[in-house]
């Protein structure tokens, strides 16, 4: 009797250790995060507006996507092609 119940924990423990393994990939619960502030997120044309006011004039090449929690933004001046970057966060 008592090598069927040890077979038995023996067999549930793996499934155990893989269902928190899950959970672990699957990133914080709900507790977790309730707990910590939202960070807010700017859209991307207010994103585009900040960068535009900070190339100085320079003329709007296009949009380079997200690095990270920061938009990126081309601009051309004389000739030249340069980024800038705007914190998607406020």
């Amino acid at each position: 009797m008592s090598v069927i119940l040890a077979a038995a924990l023996l067999a549930v423990a793996p499934l155990s250790a893989a269902a928190q393994e899950r959970g672990d990939r699957r990133g914080p619960d709900r507790e977790e995060r309730q707990s910590r502030p939202e960070r807010p997120q700017m859209s991307s044309a207010e994103a585009q507006r900040i960068a535009q006011s900070r190339a100085g004039g320079a003329r709007f090449v296009g949009y380079r996507g997200m690095q990270g929690n920061s938009y990126v933004f081309a601009f051309e001046r004389d000739g030249r092609v340069f980024n800038v970057t705007v914190d998607a966060s406020r």
